[in-house]
């Protein structure tokens, strides 16, 4: 749905903006085929040049679009927890470093929905009653479901979880009294 609105907004932008060329370019043509310098040959050549270009600027400003999963859908994914329909984003960055990269995303939950958020925590398959805040993360702790290992766990200042896939490290820290979910992926 989001890729057909895209593909509208772009295609009435460079219409416009052909037109408004198209247009510039009319008292030139004009005085071209006056003169006898611009045959009807020629005016076909430039006219499908024209089409094709505008074609190729509209493919070149699709491939350019963003396609990142947002990191609301990627948090869900990776942590086994929905979260709360209620929050507010502190920070979403991308940081690109070639083939490295960096997630850093922040949001504030209010009360209600921090209660809701613990609530999916420890539902989650990945949740390990047995570690506290002063626990060592050994690889026995973490729980493996489908081939993937994780742990989610009681912090000092909540809950914690904690992922590695291949070169991709995931941290989540839910910090339970100021409410905010700190999210980092990464990629080395």
């Amino acid at each position: 749905m989001i890729d057909i609105f895209f593909i509208i907004i772009v295609v009435i932008v460079i219409g416009l903006i052909g037109g408004l060329l198209y247009l510039i370019y009319l008292p030139f043509k004009s005085r071209l085929k006056k003169s006898g310098k611009l045959t009807d040959k020629l005016n076909r050549q430039i006219n499908w040049m024209f089409i094709l270009l505008l074609c190729l600027i509209g493919i070149v400003i699709y491939c350019f679009k963003d396609y990142r999963t947002s990191s609301k859908d990627r948090i869900e994914e990776v942590s086994d927890v929905k979260l709360p329909l209620d929050f507010k984003v502190l920070k979403d960055e991308y940081q690109d470093m070639w083939q490295d990269y960096c997630i850093l995303y922040d949001i504030q939950f209010d009360n209600n929905a921090t209660t809701e958020m613990i609530k999916e925590i420890k539902a989650s398959k990945f949740y390990n009653s047995n570690v506290n805040h002063n626990s060592m993360l050994y690889d026995s702790l973490f729980i493996t479901v489908d081939n993937v290992k994780a742990i989610w766990y009681n912090s000092e200042k909540g809950y914690r979880f904690s992922r590695k896939d291949g070169l991709i490290s995931y941290s989540i820290e839910l910090d339970t009294l100021t409410n905010i979910l700190h999210y980092n992926e990464c990629a080395d």
